[in-house]
Order: structure tokens, then C-alpha cells, then sequence
């Protein structure tokens, strides 16, 4: 029957989607702030009716039903860069994009040449008002402290805006560490922690991908065996047909 091949397609689609994410996933083993990705899967049920049976049966599809990200934190790493800043637990920091506002744990900062705290590609952060920060030109000193008050020698200069979502598994990976939110705001975190100085690596461990590609890669090779095999079977079969209807 069809029904073995259509089957066992749908395990290997799902399984070359998770292959394709595994080698993302190490691909960004050094990006800083990198959330692990990996597929979710779900079972599909269709049913079929056959002549030689009364009752309708079910067939069991695979279905890559989306993309779970692992959010845990990741180990932190010292630069000795004042405008490194790395953040505990589960809050974002926020940026001004092009497509709007996005969210990110990439916290290597950068002044502009117009002093402005700005990303690695010149998106501005926000502070709690929804304002860009800026750097007077003769300031000198920049500190950030645990709950994010930007400090220079002038004093209070303004409060980095952090956030936390009440599902983080609803946030849509766009580019370059940002995340965009789906439905729903995120509300201001009570208590951030930031480290100055510092920077969240990414929480993929390469030896658990590298594992777990062989043994997607494995479990693909037998697929592809199984449905040559189903094939060998049905030219054999179509060939005693022949023979004993000639």
C-alpha cells in the first residue's frame, strides 16, 4: 500500500527539519546569547477505509507541529567591556529596529558616533521611558548597575528597560539575536540583574548536538532503508504478477 511510503515520508521530512536546526544550533555555538532551538512533534492521525475491511482504519503520521526554544540561561563570560552587559534569569533587553521593537540577551553594546547605546548593528537601546540612552561627549565613565541604572560621572543618566513574558516560547526568532513578540505585551521585569562587563554565551552544548545529529542522521539512514526495501518488495511482486498472468 501507498499508505507505508506516505509514512514514512513524513518521518523524514520531520527528521531533516531537525537535522537542519541541529546544524543551526551549532553554527551559533560561539553567538552570544543564543537560545537552543529543536522541533516539536506531534503524531497525526487519518483514517482510511479498505475494501476488505469493515471498520475505517488509522493511520499514524508524523507532524512537525513547530519550534520549541530552550531559554535557559547560559554561562556568563567576563570581557572587562563596560558596555558589555549580560542578564540573569529570564528578562530582555529592548531595541528599536527598523520593523519595530524587538527583544534580545545579546548585551554587546556599542556607543555611536552620535553617543547613543546602540547594538552590534546600530540599533538604539531603550531605557524605561522608550527612549534611546545617550553618552554626553565628555563623559567618560559608564556603569550599569544590577537593576540597570546607567551611571557617568554626572550622575543618573537613565534606567535600562527590561522586560519578561509570560510565555517565552511565543517569541518568533527574526535576525542577528532579536526576537519579535507574538500575541501579547511583555510587562517590565520586577528585578532585573545585570553584569557589567560581561557576556551570555550561547547555551548550546556542541557535544549534545553533535550526539544527537548522529542519531537523527541514523534514524533517517533506516528510514530510507525501509522505503527501499518497500520498494524492492513491490517490483518483485509486480514481476510474479506478470509472469503468472503471461
Amino acid at each position: 500500500m501507498e499508505n507505508t511510503l506516505y509514512i514514512a515520508l513524513s518521518k523524514q521530512t520531520a527528521l531533516w527539519r531537525q537535522l537542519d536546526m541541529i546544524a543551526n544550533n551549532l553554527a551559533n555555538v560561539n553567538t552570544t546569547g543564543y537560545k537552543k532551538a529543536s522541533s516539536h512533534f506531534t503524531e497525526y492521525l487519518s483514517e482510511t477505509k479498505s475494501d476488505e475491511a469493515l471498520l475505517s482504519d488509522r493511520l499514524s503520521f508524523v507532524h512537525d507541529s513547530g519550534t520549541v526554544r530552550d531559554f535557559s540561561e547560559g554561562v556568563f563570560s567576563p570581557t572587562g567591556n563596560p558596555f558589555d552587559l549580560a542578564l540573569h534569569g529570564s528578562a530582555f533587553f529592548v531595541v528599536e529596529t527598523n520593523e519595530g521593537i524587538r527583544y534580545t540577551r545579546n548585551g554587546q553594546f556599542k556607543i555611536n558616533d552620535e553617543g547613543m547605546l546602540v547594538t552590534g548593528n546600530n540599533d538604539p537601546v531603550l531605557d524605561e521611558r522608550n527612549n534611546p540612552v545617550f553618552i554626553a561627549p565628555q563623559e567618560t565613565e559608564f556603569n550599569v548597575t544590577k537593576d540597570g541604572v546607567i551611571l557617568t560621572e554626572n550622575g543618573e543618566i537613565a534606567r535600562l528597560q527590561t522586560v519578561e513574558f509570560e510565555d517565552m516560547q511565543k517569541l518568533r526568532a527574526t535576525h542577528a539575536g532579536l526576537y519579535e513578540n507574538m500575541p501579547g505585551n511583555p510587562v517590565h521585569a520586577a528585578k532585573p540583574r545585570i553584569e557589567q562587563g560581561m557576556i551570555e554565551k550561547s547555551n548550546v552544548n556542541a557535544v549534545v548536538e553533535m550526539s544527537e545529529m548522529i542519531k537523527v542522521q541514523r534514524a533517517y539512514e533506516n528510514i530510507q532503508m525501509m522505503i527501499d526495501t518497500e520498494h524492492a518488495r513491490r517490483q518483485n511482486a509486480m514481476q510474479v504478477y506478470a509472469k503468472s498472468s503471461s
